[in-house]
């Protein structure tokens, strides 16, 4: 097989690559656009329910929950791979500021897989969302956990670990307790009409809260790993096509070199059959 048959099969096997990277790019931009919105939404359900358990706190102190002395960690990690250092990101943010003992929710089989091999008391791994859809799928689970959790070690206080929209920064979001004391007066002098007890009300409000901290949490953190995962397929296509640059240059110069042999071949046989 000439050298020339060998870069041509290269090349080949490299564009197929590449139309694949490009299609897995595709599918992340589109999802990318989706969560988005989603996300947007569930800014905006969180802040109206933090809004409206502030004026009831506000009304009704007593509700505020006691600040546990108990530390524990949700870590929202990436369910595949083609993301870059995501998953190192977060692994280096835990390390740093956990303290030995605190127990770590983590979501996403990648990450997890990462937490195996270190010294890290994993109390729970769940499956993380590979799309928008599955986002809905996975809270439940990862409610349960989270609710096991206080049940086993008591009040703790549970911080999440995820990456910020700018696929970037490690950030830190406070899920339990949900709310603290109230930070400004009352909007109103007047305390709001209920039908049901305030402490029942404030129930309430904490479920349908977890459930949209939790839901936007994790739709944020699928936000992040597709732009970490198109930054990467970026990548990867920008040095298949230096590389195929290159492969191109040495095909040709191989093809000017089967010319030239050709040429001289013709002209040996020209000057033979004259001397003849």
């Amino acid at each position: 097989m000439s050298r020339r048959h060998v870069l041509r099969r290269r090349m080949k096997t490299l564009g197929e690559i590449a139309g694949i990277l490009d299609s897995m790019r595709t599918l992340a931009v589109i999802e990318s656009h989706r969560l988005t919105r989603s996300v947007e939404c569930q800014r905006q359900l969180e802040a109206a329910l933090r809004s409206i358990a502030q004026e009831l706190l506000s009304h009704h102190p007593a509700l505020a929950p006691v600040e546990p002395p108990g530390t524990a960690w949700l870590v929202a990690g990436s369910e595949r791979g083609f993301c870059g250092d995501f998953n190192t990101r977060l692994r280096t943010a835990l390390e740093q500021r956990r303290s030995v003992g605190e127990p770590v929710i983590v979501v996403g089989s990648r990450i997890g897989a990462e937490f195996a091999a270190l010294d890290v008391a994993v109390y729970r791994q769940l499956p993380g969302p590979l799309t928008a859809d599955e986002t809905a799928e996975r809270l439940p689970a990862l409610i349960d956990a989270v609710n096991q959790l206080l049940e086993s070690r008591g009040p703790l206080r549970i911080t999440a670990l995820h990456h910020a929209d700018d696929a970037e920064t490690v950030l830190e979001t406070r899920i339990v307790p949900p709310f603290g004391k109230a930070s400004a007066p009352p909007g109103s002098p007047f305390p709001p009409l209920l039908y049901q007890t305030p402490d029942a009300v404030f129930r309430h409000l904490v479920e349908h809260y977890l459930f949209a901290v939790l839901h936007w949490l994790l739709d944020r953190s699928l936000l992040s790993e597709h732009q970490y995962r198109i930054r990467h397929l970026d990548g990867a296509t920008r040095r298949i096509e230096d590389t195929l640059e290159t492969l191109r240059s040495g095909n040709n110069r191989l093809r000017q070199e089967e010319i030239t042999e050709e040429l001289q071949v013709i002209l040996l046989g020209a000057e033979a059959l004259d001397s003849a």
